[in-house]
């Protein structure tokens, strides 16, 4: 199936769900359907930009702070963003700075909870990079918090560690 093909589909699931919600007779709904199929599909998951793994003796420490992310809630479809901050003592090879904030979008463009996009990006950079020690902090406010359940704001903080402990990485996360 095409990608018109399988957007036309699901925007004909979506307009019998809002019929069936009985939100279909609404003329603000119109076109949401179709609006909404276009959306998803920019959200399907793609790999992560490959790494140009660059040599170096540096042991020195690397932060990476306030790189912004916006994903869609797994469970519920709605947005969470926010900040993430790496961290990494290097073991032979850096990276180009480039590099970390199209890995964390890659990873974030995709229907995802903040606990796995952490432990995705920590993995990844983990593997690609082997730094001695590696963390990776990501704060982010939950729409589907905000909007639904308890319906309560507030930030949400998620801590991914890798590599051997190392204060001055867990330190430069806060």
């Amino acid at each position: 199936m095409d990608d018109d093909q399988a957007r036309r589909e699901a925007a004909g699931h979506l307009a019998r769900a809002l019929a069936a919600l009985d939100l279909g007779d609404d003329p603000e709904l119109a076109r949401t359907p179709q609006l909404v199929a276009d959306l998803l599909a920019e959200w399907r998951p793609r790999p992560p930009p490959p790494v140009v793994a660059l040599p170096t003796q540096s042991r020195d420490l690397v932060v990476l702070r306030d790189l912004p992310f916006h994903s869609l809630c797994a469970h519920h479809l709605l947005p969470f963003f926010g900040t993430c901050t790496i961290a990494y003592r290097p073991d032979g090879a850096i990276a180009g700075l480039g590099w970390f904030p199209r890995v964390l979008q890659a990873l974030a463009q995709r229907p995802q909870v903040q606990e796995r996009l952490a432990a995705q990006l920590a993995d990844t950079i983990q593997q690609a990079l082997g730094p001695q020690a590696l963390g990776v902090r990501l704060v982010a406010r939950q729409m589907c918090v905000e909007l639904r359940g308890p319906r309560s704001g507030g930030q949400f903080e998620v801590v991914a560690l890798r590599g051997a402990p190392d204060s001055l990485v867990e330190a430069s996360l806060r």
